[in-house]
């Protein structure tokens, strides 16, 4: 068979230039230089690590950043963490934020993926060592001191407080707690109780809770001046331990004072079912948490500790301050 000669000349060029085409000579695929950013929060479910994970998102989109958000379904499943770390290490991710569920546990995945060449941010929750670039976080201390001035202005003095930690091992709520107690002994008050909840659960809290409680019942009223709950699963179940007081006809008059927010807690806080909430800023977290990361793949200096900031949150402040009613979602 004949081809036209135009045609045989476009098809000899075609071949030539095939023929001195190597594998380095073709374009790279689209993206293929991005910086790729782990984010291991506590876990991926309600409202505070959403509004974490938003931020973390805006950083990313914000910076060119690929986002791998990925954590255990509840806060202590600690092992499961360590895997999710240890698989981000595999896949040769170019930094990691890490929310760790335990401050000594994920001190070695931490040590290793550094190791590895991956610098890693740890965001919410302090961890042990010192392998990690910096923490992102809310002074929790700090946190737990502003409830303790605000319980202290709004009982009697030498009121009587019980104080609901989270589970164990958890850095952030013990500083929380610690901070509180800390202040209210400080002023005067006593603290009759600071039970651990028995699992990362709703239904943990509120079951210590309601067993709590119920030792401080006298004749029909709850015979305790104010509550302190550590975070937002612990307050939430407090909150609900407390409607079913009320609901069984248990007087119910105490300075509740809770720790972040949700769209339930708001909701209890504009009902006066709870006196202040001491709230954290959950999306900024995660935006700078991402952003540190970023900047440590990059092999920029970051601040040992960059502070997320918090706030004590009440009805007033709810109805007066437009920046309150942002933080909180309103």
């Amino acid at each position: 068979m004949k081809y036209p000669k135009v045609a045989l000349v476009s098809i000899l060029s075609l071949l030539s230039l095939l023929a001195g085409c190597s594998p380095s000579d073709e374009p790279e695929a689209a993206g293929s230089d991005k910086v790729v950013i782990a984010a291991i929060p506590k876990s991926t479910g309600g409202d505070f690590w959403e509004t974490v994970e938003s931020g973390a998102r805006e950083a990313a989109k914000e910076f060119g950043v690929e986002l791998k958000w990925e954590g255990t379904v509840t806060e202590t499943e600690i092992a499961e963490q360590t895997k999710i770390i240890e698989n981000m290490i595999n896949l040769g991710v170019d930094a990691i934020a890490l929310a760790p569920l335990n401050n000594q546990a994920q001190r070695k995945p931490v040590q290793t993926a550094v190791d590895n060449g991956i610098p890693v941010v740890i965001f919410d929750s302090s961890i042990d060592g010192d392998a990690h670039s910096s923490f992102v976080a809310t002074d929790n201390k700090l946190g737990g001191s502003l409830g303790a001035n605000f319980m202290a202005e709004n009982v009697s003095e030498k009121g009587k407080i019980v104080v609901f930690r989270y589970v164990q091992g958890t850095a952030s709520t013990t500083r929380r707690s610690d901070g509180f107690i800390e202040t209210a002994r400080g002023k005067g008050l006593e603290i009759l109780a600071d039970p651990f909840s028995e699992s990362g659960t709703l239904e943990g809290s509120k079951s210590v809770a309601a067993n709590t409680l119920e030792r401080y019942i006298v004749d029909g009223k709850l015979a305790i001046d104010g509550i302190f709950a550590a975070n937002l699963t612990s307050t939430l179940g407090v909150a609900s331990a407390l409607d079913d007081l009320r609901a069984s006809g248990i007087t119910v008059d105490v300075t509740f004072v809770g720790f972040d927010s949700s769209t339930k807690l708001v909701r209890e806080l504009q009902d006066d079912k709870i006196d202040a909430l001491v709230v954290q800023n959950p999306k900024r977290m995660g935006y700078l948490a991402v952003k540190a990361a970023y900047s440590a793949s990059k092999g920029e200096a970051l601040e040992s500790r960059i502070d997320t900031g918090v706030q004590v949150v009440t009805r007033e402040r709810l109805e007066t301050e437009p920046a309150i009613r942002a933080l909180v979602g309103l």
